[in-house]
């Protein structure tokens, strides 16, 4: 067992390539045992193109094919493209339909992403993929199908450390595929955490952040800011004082802080001008006792935020 285990999390990267190049190359880069990938994996942004001929359409504003692409490997913001303006209609006045569209362009993202991932990945490297509100229930079906194992319904274990997911966080303004009232979310992580006793060597992998601290802070409406977060999360880490929280959702809430003894961080996100926000964490074990009787002790020895 090492004596240190050395984590990258990075967040909310919503589609972005090269985003995800840069943290697959960061993990090897600072030689991490672990780059954990938190929820908001995929395109939620989306730009409606007609298609005339060899001629490509963004309303009345004829686009370069090329320079689409390039804008979408570095901001996430996908092009869907259609013969016909009845389409692009039908798109936003039915949600059936829009959902079968967004999901079919998923499908080729993470065909493209496995593809990365396997061109890219390390021996030494364990990657864990989660999902967040704005990714549709039914990624974690198509991420399987192409090798990417998420970790939303299991106990990870990370040398002998646990780590517990939950993509799912408290209501939003904009009605996303993974929200739940607060009372429903603290029953759900409680689900998770069943048959656990001690909390010492625990990491908790919580797409929304806790309510009133430096991760939760955002911007509501004409520049004012409010804490967001999640109050269930908040209650669960005050009572079980886990090793370490992992959050993310609010991108413009990058901070690291405490609530009690857990250390609690928010890498941040800047996923649309193609920068990579990371925490680097190194996890330190100590064996602390005499002859057959020891205790092994855990201690978060540091949490640096980067960008690059």
């Amino acid at each position: 067992m090492p004596l240190e285990t050395k984590i990258l999390f990075v967040s909310d990267i919503h589609g972005s390539e090269i985003v995800l190049r840069k943290a697959l190359n960061a993990s090897k880069m600072f030689s991490v045992n672990y780059l954990i990938l938190g929820g908001d994996l995929f395109s939620k942004d989306f730009l409606l193109i007609r298609k005339a001929g060899n001629n490509y359409y963004a309303g009345e504003r004829e686009v370069s094919l090329s320079e689409l692409y390039e804008e979408y490997k570095i901001s996430g913001i996908a092009p869907l493209f259609f013969e016909r303006i009845e389409e692009i209609n039908e798109f936003k006045s039915n949600s059936h339909f829009r959902k079968e569209k967004i999901l079919e362009f998923i499908e080729g993202q993470a065909a493209e992403w496995s593809k990365i991932f396997n061109e890219k990945k390390q021996p030494n490297i364990k990657v864990l993929w989660n999902t967040g509100n704005d990714d549709p229930l039914e990624v974690d079906s198509i991420m399987q199908r192409y090798g990417l194992d998420v970790s939303e319904n299991k106990i990870e274990q990370l040398d002998d450390l646990l780590l517990l997911t939950c993509g799912y966080v408290n209501p939003t303004p904009w009605n996303t595929y993974r929200e739940l009232p607060e009372s429903t979310l603290y029953n759900k992580i409680l689900d998770k955490l069943k048959g656990i006793e001690h909390f010492d060597n625990v990491i908790f992998n919580f797409h929304a952040p806790p309510y009133n601290t430096k991760l939760d802070f955002a911007v509501i409406d004409k520049g004012k800011r409010d804490h967001v977060g999640s109050t269930s999360v908040r209650e669960v880490i005050e009572k079980l004082q886990p090793l370490l929280g992992l959050h993310g959702h609010v991108h413009e809430s990058a901070g690291v802080d405490k609530i009690g003894s857990t250390n609690v961080v928010n890498p941040g996100s800047d996923y649309k001008e193609g920068i990579l926000n990371y925490a680097l964490i190194a996890i330190r074990r100590e064996m602390k006792g005499f002859g057959k009787f020891y205790v092994k002790k855990y201690d978060v020895k540091a949490i640096h935020l980067g960008k690059g």
